[in-house]
Parts: structure tokens; sequence; C-alpha cells
């Protein structure tokens, strides 16, 4: 596919097109921007704090696109006149790990094309390189779905420590005048109050003294729907020690909660048929995992649980 891709405006389109009619291999030659704009200033403002980045496999997975106006009257243009995307090279290749494409290596980086092939004085400077991709369904560099499915269990397997997640439920839930102190703290501050300074300032102190635990990204996503999660999270501590009555009235009480923040829906229909399981009550325990499912059919966790609730029934 040599020199194509930068006159499209979907890459990823055609990219799809290109990888069907593939039978092994896929050879890309295209103008690019260089990867140096890919800057940390980038990475922030596309804020990669989605779970996919949990996994360090995917943490510079990511990459700009140049759109452009091309018409179709000069020379070397496209045939339609309207907008023209180039890809940085890290763009091209995670489009091409996306739509399949397996073994996605770069076969002339823009540096080694320039010395190459324009190697001479032109008027243009040439931005351009050559990657290739095989077509190997049963390999996919970029399966981060298992890697997202890993993900949802360990953060499930993952608690707040019962002495940190007490005084917040109790501080958010019951409203006590308690006041907090050392990391629930910090927490309160920094996920409550995150859009201040004050908010900013117990965030940085926050990270550093919990930043390397398991659980912080547990923590900071409280941000996001404060009572909600903080109930859950509590919740789900007393799962993990096995406090399950006390687990299983707070999940009823958040089921009761209108416009719950979806996720905390599925997650607490999720323990509440977990709890049951345990109590070995799986009539109860199916009719929360189904409600689980219908909430969010694709979530892993409750569709292995509704697995092995049929096994032992």
């Amino acid at each position: 596919m040599p020199g194509v891709l930068h006159h499209l405006d979907n890459h990823l389109k055609a990219l799809e097109k290109i990888y069907e009619i593939t039978n092994e291999l896929c050879i890309i030659e295209t103008m690019t921007l260089t990867d140096e704009l890919n800057s940390e200033e980038i990475a922030k403002q596309l804020e990669l704090k989605d779970i996919a980045y949990h996994d360090k496999r995917f943490q510079n997975q990511f990459g700009i696109i140049g759109l452009k106006l091309e018409s179709d009257v000069f020379d070397g243009a496209t045939i339609h006149p309207g907008i023209v995307g180039i890809p940085t090279t890290q763009a091209l290749i995670l489009m091409m790990k996306h739509v399949g494409f397996s073994n996605v290596q770069i076969s002339l980086s823009e540096k080694q094309f320039r010395k190459k092939i324009f190697n001479q004085k032109s008027y243009r400077e040439y931005h351009s390189v050559i990657v290739v991709g095989s077509k190997n369904k049963d390999k996919n560099d970029l399966n981060f779905t298992k890697s997202i499915k890993l993900s949802e269990e360990s953060i499930f397997y993952t608690y707040v420590p019962f002495n940190i997640i007490n005084d917040l439920y109790n501080k958010i839930n019951i409203k006590t005048n308690k006041k907090l102190n050392g990391i629930p703290n910090l927490i309160y501050k920094s996920e409550i109050f995150f859009k201040t300074k004050k908010g900013e300032k117990a965030g940085l102190e926050l990270k550093k003294i919990i930043g390397n635990k398991n659980y912080y990204k547990i923590i900071q996503s409280f941000k996001h729907a404060p009572f909600e999660k903080i109930c859950f999270e509590y919740s789900k501590t007393c799962y993990h020690l096995k406090k399950f009555n006390e687990a299983e009235k707070v999940c009823t009480e958040l089921t009761k909660v209108m416009n719950l923040d979806w996720r905390v829906v599925y997650l607490t229909y999720f323990l509440l048929a977990k709890i049951h399981v345990d109590l070995n009550n799986l009539n109860k325990a199916k009719k929360f995992v189904l409600l689980s499912l219908k909430a969010n059919p694709k979530f892993e966790l409750s569709r292995k649980l509704m697995k092995e609730i049929n096994k032992i029934r």
C-alpha cells in the first residue's frame, strides 16, 4: 500500500478493509508526522488513564493524526477534495494492531527513509516510513481485551484497608462530624475537593505516601462518584474480610439509589452474587448475577460467575 494512506480521511476504516483483503503480509509506505510530536504534553492531554494503561505493555500506545485540506488540483494530491490525515508512525502502528495485524514492525524509519531514499536535496522536508504487519488471526499484539479482563479481576480482589475505608464510609454516609486524620483525610480532600488547591496539595501528598500501593488507583476513581464508590469499596472490603452481613446491607442500600453510577450498578449486583455464592444461596446468587449482566452484558467476572453457578446447580 504505497503512498495512499496520507491521502485518506479515515485511516481505521481503510486499514480494516486492507486487513480483510490481506492474505499474509501488509506493507504500508506513507508520509508521516515525526514521532517527536508524540510528546509528554500530548500524552497528558490525551489522559492515558484507562484501565488498559494499567498494563505496562500498553503504556506508550498512543499517537496523533494531523488533518489538513487537500484538493484534487495540486500535483500528487487526492482525487476527491476534502480532508486528509497524516499519522505519526506510532499512531499508524497502533491502528494496524487494532484492526488485527500482528508482529507490526518498522521496516524503514523516517530517518532511514530520508537517508536511503530521499537523500538528495529537495524542496520538501520528507517524513515517510515503511511499516509491515502480518496477518495471523491467532496472535494480535494489541489484544488488550484480555488485559482488561485480567485488570477487572485484579481490581475486584484488591481492596482498601478497612481502617481507611471505614473512616471514609462513616464520613460520607453517616455524615459524622468526627474529624478525619491521616490517609483517610488526604483521600477525602484529594477526591472530594480535587478541583481546589487544597485538593491538589492533598493529592500530591497522598501519592507520596501510598502511590505504590495496589489500591491507590481505586482511590483515584472516587472523585467521579464519591458517595457511590466509597460505599461500594467499603462493602467490597467487608466482603473480603468475610463481613458478609455488613457487605450485603450496604450493597442493598446502594441498589435503591436513583441514577446510581453505571459501573457501581453492575459491580454491586456482582458483589451481591458473590456474597450469596459464598453463603451457598445459589438462587439469590443467580438472581443478582443476572441483574449484573443486564446492566453490563460484557462484564467478564459476572459471565464467569454465571458459568460457575450453573455448574454447581
